[in-house]
């Protein structure tokens, strides 16, 4: 081991059992430090090569994570877009040796500034982590840690609450039926008797659908978890009324971007405002409590893994749990 001065900086150069490592710093103290903890690292047979790492991008690394994932992605497409979004950034030209935390926290605070919603940057933080994560696992990259995971996630603003009142459901309906996809007003329908995603409505075909229990498999799910779920005789009336597709789906949509530009026409022409498709959940969720479903019952059919989400889609307001008192009031004045 020993040091050398060159060009004003301080070059360390290290060689043990065969191996030469070098390094180069601005002040001959930060030479010594790095020398005697590599020295002692190689002792204790502990020691990583990270200089690897500073000719390996972020970018390189989003594309490594997407080579070996886009195959198990339900949502190739979206997958693709995200990873390439990242790829334009600015911080995805750092090198892996210099990416610290502090780049990833001014990303996330850049985000933010720029108007990205918490949930958004939660998504790119996420995407960025999980590529961390296999670059060390599977590609054995050395990488000491995960700058991602040292960092404070941006918190999410409370989840929604909007559901829809009766008369804004027959008003959604009513212009439903003149909408250009056939399909609208029974997949709204869907959505509020089944709990389901819209991925999910979208991914369901007719022979997933058991008429003789009145369930349903839903096969593709957020949570990668297959559940079977209840089928009340309004939706089984709405699927049976739904023509046949050639690949057997219930829904066929060209796109889902032309689908929910319909459903906000539907919203605009009935006058309804601050809604979006995945309220139908929320609605469905409300409407089933409100009927007595136990909390048991409603994680089954809506796939909710814990209470707490369950809690953000149902919204019983004072009016009802008033009522509630009531009814119970009278069931013991009647015991």
């Amino acid at each position: 081991m020993y040091l050398r001065k060159r060009n004003n900086k301080w070059q360390c150069l290290i060689h043990y059992k065969g191996t030469r490592i070098a390094k180069t710093f601005i002040k001959k103290h930060q030479a010594e430090r790095w020398a005697y903890s590599t020295k002692s690292q190689l002792d204790n047979n502990i020691f990583e090569d990270t200089t690897s790492l500073s000719g390996i991008k972020l970018k390189d690394l989003l594309k490594m994570y997407y080579e070996k994932n886009k195959s198990k992605s339900r949502r190739p497409k979206q997958f693709y877009y995200e990873v390439n979004l990242l790829c334009r950034e600015k911080i995805s030209k750092c090198s892996l040796l210099k990416l610290n935390s502090k780049d990833i926290a001014d990303f996330r605070d850049n985000k933010l500034n720029e108007g990205k919603s918490a949930s958004t940057v939660k998504k790119y933080l996420g995407l960025i982590s999980r590529a961390y994560n296999i670059g060390k696992q599977e590609y054995a990259l050395p990488i000491k840690s995960n700058p991602v995971s040292l960092i404070a996630k941006p918190k999410e603003p409370a989840g929604r609450d909007r559901v829809l009142s009766d008369l804004e459901l027959n008003k959604l309906l009513h212009q439903a039926k003149s909408s250009s996809l056939y399909y609208m007003k029974g997949i709204i329908i869907l959505a509020i008797e089944t709990l389901c995603r819209r991925a999910e409505l979208l991914n369901l075909k007719l022979e997933d659908i058991n008429h003789t229990d009145k369930t349903a498999i839903i096969k593709v799910t957020k949570n990668n978890t297959p559940r079977t779920i209840g089928l009340s005789p309004k939706a089984i009336k709405e699927i049976q009324n739904l023509p046949k597709t050639f690949n057997g789906k219930l829904f066929n949509i060209g796109s889902v971007g032309g689908f929910e530009k319909a459903f906000r026409r539907c919203l605009s022409k009935a006058e309804i405002r601050d809604f979006h498709f995945h309220d139908l959940r929320h609605t469905g969720a409300t409407k089933l409590a409100k009927q007595g479903w136990s909390v048991l019952e409603l994680s089954a059919q809506g796939g909710w893994k814990t209470t707490s989400m369950l809690k953000r889609y149902v919204n019983l307001d004072g009016k009802h749990l008033g009522k509630r008192f009531v009814m119970s009031h009278y069931d013991s004045s009647c015991s």
